[in-house]
């Protein structure tokens, strides 16, 4: 099962999805995903537990 989540671009503030597959383990998760909008990467984090996102955040990166 597949967790969808909504986040804002940190260039141009743009609404983006990503998909998370939720694991059983509680480490956090670093990617890069470039935004759908203007191609500019975004640094994004989280962690699951118990099939449920309990940390994200997204972080402009340079």
């Amino acid at each position: 099962m597949l967790l969808e989540k909504k986040y804002n671009c940190q260039t141009c503030f743009k609404k983006n999805s990503i998909d998370i597959e939720p694991s059983f383990c509680s480490e956090t998760v670093d990617l890069i995903e470039d935004c759908s909008i203007c191609c500019n990467p975004n640094t994004i984090s989280y962690t699951t537990e118990n099939q449920k996102i309990v940390y994200f955040e997204v972080l402009k990166t340079y």
